[in-house]
């Protein structure tokens, strides 16, 4: 068995990219179905439209979000699985705290 001494460059992007507040909560509020950009703006809250914008397209360059042309914002097929794969990571961080209580 090969011992790491690090984590792999792929396990670093994929951390990098949910340890970022805005990124993960704008993957939470997404949905496959495309909602309105003052929709999902309303929907993260504290975060400033041009932030939004900025987290919007890079989360779209990395194919986890698609936009239309009237400005709306959906989750790729991608995207939907990086969502329930926080959801999984939320729900074991919540069962961690309840033992610990």
């Amino acid at each position: 068995m090969m011992v790491m001494r690090d984590l792999n460059i792929g396990t670093k992007v994929g951390l990098e990219l949910l340890t970022n507040k805005w990124n993960a909560l704008t993957l939470s509020n997404l949905t496959a179905v495309p909602v309105d950009f003052m929709v999902l703006r309303n929907r993260v809250r504290g975060i400033s439209t041009l932030k939004l914008l900025t987290v919007l397209a890079k989360l779209e360059q990395l194919d986890l979000v698609i936009s239309t042309s009237n400005y709306t914002y959906g989750l790729t097929d991608e995207g939907m699985t990086l969502q329930h794969d926080l959801a999984h990571l939320e729900s074991w961080g919540n069962r961690v705290i309840t033992e610990m209580g």
